[in-house]
């Protein structure tokens, strides 16, 4: 019995180890070239390591090189059975003022090895709150929005886009 709990104890330590020692940073830097080939540019960010999680601060996104976001903070933290994303204070540029409300105050995605076809998603802004499962294998996003009065108020062109529930929110399906 204590030799298994020895074994356990080493195997969780060889983990924890692992986990704080990984080069994230270097991991981050590779999947900006990644994002690149897609025309998805991240820029003036400051990158720090924090042990168990990487900090990205003040991240400017453009794709297809045109202004889209800026990011205040981005916090990324990988452990073996679950990974997220956690973003704080996402301003959009006013070329999307037409469309959707420009604050995102916060979203989190989240993947799990027992489901490893799926990503989760959570955000909450100016436009309500949302949540969506992005289907890796059927290739294909499933949102559900609680819009906010500014949402209903403003963007109902880009709410009409959205199949409405009979308790007032409205779902997004769509295949990418």
């Amino acid at each position: 019995m204590v030799r298994i709990l020895k074994v356990g104890g080493y195997i969780t330590f060889f983990i924890l180890a692992l986990m704080y020692f990984m080069p994230k940073v270097s991991s981050y830097y590779y999947v900006e070239q990644e994002l690149e080939k897609h025309k998805i540019i991240l820029s003036h960010e400051e990158v720090l390591d924090n042990g168990f999680s990487l900090q990205l601060n003040h991240v400017d996104v453009s794709f297809d090189s045109i202004e889209s976001a800026s990011i205040q903070s981005v916090k990324v933290k990988v452990f073996v059975a679950y990974n997220s994303i956690y973003i704080e204070d996402i301003t959009l540029e006013s070329i999307l003022g037409s469309f959707f409300p420009l604050h995102i105050k916060d979203a989190e995605m989240s993947y799990s090895i027992f489901k490893p076809l799926e990503v989760m998603a959570k955000a909450n802004g100016d436009f309500g709150s949302a949540s969506a499962e992005i289907h890796l294998l059927d290739r294909n996003i499933s949102a559900t929005i609680r819009p906010s009065k500014l949402m209903l108020q403003k963007y109902k062109r880009t709410l009409l886009m959205m199949k409405k529930q009979e308790n007032g929110e409205y779902i997004y399906d769509k295949a990418f």
